[in-house]
């Protein structure tokens, strides 16, 4: 660690000193706690089983979500309060300056953090909450704010993830899985599929191959300046993730969805589909595998991909 790094680390270790904790205590007895859920679109589903085993548990407890405002939606049906912000950048934004105003009175026992965020923005969290504990997944051990850090191996799929916070808690670990089960659609719906790839140029044509087979397949994505283009292509096909509760209603009509990790997986997932999942280069998703979501990742080649997507809509 060069000098000037090291005079840093110790003037943001001073800056955020605490007074000491009785870590077994607050742990065990803790009455109000605060969760920040992952805000990352495609894996906030993951952290559901965590939340909802820790609010079971701590039944006499007061526990809250801490909910990013545009993925509200995902959280709606949680059983547990919850304190909505919108996103930020610095300590000098006006959102973060009323996320900390929102939380200045409430003198948590625990905040957990789920999140993978780099150091600076997990110090912003954590400073803003202000808790005895503050408890970190994945975080970076040198950081002042948290007092407690957690770190879990690359192998754990997402759900072992979050669940690695339930032992300090004094919490037997949930079960290790959704819920996964097949969603009843009617013969109208039979062959719709949906399709929210991130790269355009694989979604129009994984649309184009579905089509040629006799299928109906529905493209989602963000609205752009080539929304109205796209649109001319596809037509009514062609459809916007935004409002999410209208996406939902889209994709309870597939099934099944071909999705990159974003928000149309999330909803996939919420609705017990069957999925494929493309993950782009080295991308990593570790939900847990089997016959209803499958993970893949194109080269861009015609000759791996379409065999692939013939498979997956063949139930191979």
């Amino acid at each position: 660690m060069s000098l000037w790094l090291g005079r840093y680390v110790r003037l943001k270790n001073f800056l955020y000193k605490t007074k000491p904790v009785d870590f077994t205590k607050t742990l065990r007895c803790g009455n109000n706690i605060l969760i920040h859920p992952v805000m990352e679109p495609g894996r906030e589903i993951f952290s559901f089983p965590t939340i909802e085993t820790i609010v079971k548990h701590k039944k006499k407890a007061k526990v809250e979500l801490l909910i990013d405002e545009k993925l509200k939606f995902f959280f709606n049906d949680m059983p547990a309060q919850k304190i909505y912000y919108r996103d930020f950048t610095s300590s000098f934004s006006s959102s973060y300056k009323r996320l900390k105003e929102k939380l200045k009175e409430k003198k948590y026992d625990i905040f957990v953090e789920l999140n993978r965020f780099t150091d600076e923005k997990m110090i912003l969290f954590g400073s803003a909450v202000g808790s005895k504990i503050r408890m970190s997944l994945d975080g970076v051990m040198e950081s002042p704010i948290f007092n407690m850090v957690i770190t879990s191996a690359k192998a754990h799929n997402d759900i072992e993830r979050n669940n690695l916070i339930l032992q300090p808690l004094g919490i037997n670990r949930a079960r290790t899985k959704i819920n996964w089960g097949k969603h009843s659609i009617s013969k109208r719906q039979k062959r719709k599929i949906g399709i929210s790839i991130d790269n355009n140029k694989i979604a129009l044509k994984t649309f184009s191959f579905l089509k040629e087979r006799n299928f109906y397949p529905v493209l989602f994505v963000k609205e752009t300046r080539r929304f109205e283009r796209m649109k001319q292509r596809i037509g009514d096909s062609l459809l916007s993730i935004y409002p999410l509760e209208k996406l939902y209603e889209e994709c309870i009509l597939c099934e099944s969805i071909i999705s990159s990790v974003n928000l149309v997986s999330s909803i996939g997932a919420l609705l017990k589909k069957k999925m494929l999942v493309l993950l782009e280069g080295k991308e990593e998703f570790y939900p847990l595998i089997n016959r209803h979501i499958e993970l893949f990742s194109p080269d861009g080649s015609p000759n791996e991909f379409y065999p692939k997507i013939k498979d997956f809509i063949g139930g191979k």
